[in-house]
């Protein structure tokens, strides 16, 4: 199902792109072979706003994981992974220091656990806005060029885990311990600014409301900004609280020649729009669109394309 769904979104977004001006060609010299057509007159530039919201893929949001990269560019494995350093190494007291992780926990320095099955898992971005501006060239009534910039910052969230044992007080079997899986969060941070080219058909005639659609290619400049884990407990009413920046090394050499490539990238892509043309007065239309995207987002060691979604509300005004 998701095959297909790919499959034919992609041929959908090509036949836009490359069918669109034909059938508006074929329409203009259809309009030109009557004796009644009266050329165009209303060529124009129109400047708007887009304001909506943005469901991204959520393929690139490992990067947030806790892993992270070597120094040779390469996937960390659990034992390097940067989580793991921070959370058993420097807060875990492997180096000699002081266990702050079992003082958060409130047991003993050799009664708490962290494994590779604790890493996250699942992380997802969160629903987000886009916003942007947006303008078109108008041909005529019915077709127009676009040139949109529009932009996001998404956020990612995720959950891993630490375990834990306390001696057990019940009568039962007094020499077993209870295990405890402690939960904790880890976010990430990402901005993503999205240049498309394309064009516009108007679907109708009416002189109020139509339908229309859009399509084009996108370019994506996308920047990988924060990677944080938090570590929060509640003991004997009050609250303990360990945090730590996971991005931090990749500012440091030899990472940030490494990782560069995998924190920040161009991607490309093609974009779809389906909705409603509203026309208020000669000086200003509204859209209400849906546009669907295939795009590959260069983030990570192995980008691929992936379907995304927008919902959202277009303003322009008329400059000529």
């Amino acid at each position: 199902m998701r095959f297909c769904l790919k499959k034919t979104f992609t041929y959908v977004c090509l036949s836009l792109f490359f069918n669109l001006n034909l059938w508006s060609q074929d329409l203009q010299d259809t309009y030109e072979s009557d004796s009644n057509y009266i050329p165009p007159t209303n060529k124009s530039f129109h400047a708007g706003v887009y304001v909506g919201t943005f469901w991204a893929n959520h393929y690139t949001a490992y990067l947030y994981d806790g892993y992270g990269f070597d120094q040779n560019g390469q996937r960390n494995n659990f034992n390097n992974s940067l989580l793991y350093n921070q959370i058993v190494n420097i807060y875990g007291g492997a180096y000699g220091g002081n266990d702050l992780i079992a003082q958060l926990l409130n047991v003993d320095h050799k009664d708490w656990n962290f494994t590779e099955k604790d890493m996250p898992t699942n992380l997802r971005y969160s629903i987000s806005y886009l916003v942007g501006l947006n303008m078109r060239y108008q041909l005529h009534k019915k077709a127009s060029i676009l040139l949109n910039l529009n932009g996001t910052k998404l956020s990612v969230n995720g959950k891993f885990t630490i375990s834990s044992t306390s001696p057990n007080t019940g009568f039962s079997n007094p020499y077993q311990n209870a295990t405890k899986i402690n939960q904790f969060t880890i976010v990430g941070a990402e901005q993503r600014l999205n240049f498309q080219f394309g064009y516009q058909r108007v679907l109708g005639n009416n002189e109020k409301l139509n339908f229309m659609m859009d399509g084009g290619m996108n370019i994506i400049f996308s920047k990988a900004q924060k990677n944080q884990a938090f570590l929060t407990s509640d003991i004997n009413g009050g609250q303990n609280n360990i945090s730590f920046d996971l991005m931090s090394i990749y500012n440091q050499a030899p990472y940030n020649y490494y990782s560069a490539k995998y924190l920040i990238g161009v991607g490309i892509g093609a974009f779809a729009g389906f909705g409603l043309h509203l026309t208020i007065n000669p000086r200003y239309t509204i859209q209400l669109l849906y546009t669907p995207s295939y795009d590959r987002i260069s983030l990570g060691y192995n980008p691929k394309f992936s379907l995304q979604h927008g919902l959202g509300l277009r303003i322009y005004y008329n400059a000529s």
